[in-house]
């Protein structure tokens, strides 16, 4: 698709999703727990149906992830279920908005010493993957009283970005775009505020990112987690939440990683990849499995091993 018809897309699709949002705000926030199950299953299954490309690129994951012992009824079950975890994600972003910290501090549960070992960290540099819901972790640490800034990258129009912002900070966490955000990151750790940071997507190393092993196939991830725990000499704590069957969410840690001023940034970043990887193992269907995770071959490595989606880096350094 060339540059002037995606533009031509977007701009026809502006209106759709306006409403689309429109409609959220108004027909979710007034709904119990029990009809936000209800709608996120609904537009899941709908989603399941109709979204072929999306399934395509779920089940090459997971063929990628799991190989031959993959079978073809628990690959179906997997995906439908990550479509159902995607969409109660997507919901709760406008069912948040309303009674924020009441309703945040009832879904995400913590242990007392899990809240223990958050504040022994802070501030200190929270992250996580798109894992279970990863939009409550970041504000059940605000609703605890941890003072938390999180990066969010562009979604769809600059408006549209800006909506969406207003109701993911409805609790009172500080987001900032993506774009020039390593200053105002410093800044907020340096005095007192943690920062949460989502790095299982694609960040090209021209951006600050590196080649990672991840499920044996090399994928770009942000060095930003890495290097600023090394200069700054805060922790680094991966956390997910595992949705219940009640609607609400355990917060989980995965692993922490003490700050260390001697320590390879390549290393330290390799080590998230794989624990990341080590809770998808377990969970797949709470992981993003639609997400294009290997967009792009690293330069001169075999084509074979990636998915079909898998495109050449062009502008990429093999290192």
């Amino acid at each position: 698709m060339s540059k002037r018809v995606k533009v031509a897309y977007r701009r026809l699709r502006q209106p759709f999703e306006w409403l689309a949002v429109t409609l959220a705000q108004t027909i979710i926030p007034p709904l119990s727990i029990r009809g936000v199950l209800r709608l996120s299953r609904l537009i899941a299954d709908g989603a399941y149906i109709f979204d072929r490309r999306g399934k395509a690129v779920a089940r090459a994951n997971l063929r990628l992830m799991f190989g031959a012992r993959m079978t073809l009824r628990r690959e179906r079950a997997l995906i439908r279920r990550a479509y159902r975890n995607m969409a109660r994600v997507l919901v709760d972003v406008f069912w948040l908005s309303r009674d924020a910290h009441d309703r945040i501090r009832s879904l995400a549960r913590f242990t007392p010493s899990l809240l223990d070992t958050l504040c022994a960290n802070h501030p200190g540099i929270f992250v996580s993957a798109h894992i279970g819901n990863w939009e409550v972790l970041s504000q059940a640490a605000v609703a605890h009283g941890l003072p938390m800034i999180s990066v969010a990258k562009e979604i769809g129009s600059p408006e549209m970005t800006a909506r969406l912002t207003r109701l993911r900070a409805a609790i009172g966490q500080r987001i900032i775009p993506a774009q020039g955000a390593l200053r105002s990151l410093m800044h907020a750790l340096k005095h007192g505020t943690s920062v949460g940071l989502l790095v299982d997507q694609h960040t090209h190393i021209r951006d600050g990112g590196t080649w990672v092993d991840f499920f044996g196939v090399p994928v770009n991830i942000s060095l930003a987690p890495a290097a600023l725990s090394r200069r700054l000499g805060v922790p680094i704590i991966f956390g997910w939440s595992c949705p219940l069957k009640d609607g609400g969410y355990r917060i989980e840690i995965g692993e922490r990683f003490p700050s260390d001023a001697a320590s390879d940034d390549q290393l330290r970043t390799q080590q998230l990849a794989l624990a990341f990887e080590r809770v998808i193992r377990r969970h797949p269907s709470l992981w993003c499995l639609n997400y294009r995770r290997w967009r792009y071959i690293k330069p001169g490595d075999d084509r074979n091993r990636y998915p079909f989606y898998a495109r050449p880096d062009r502008g990429a350094s093999a290192h």
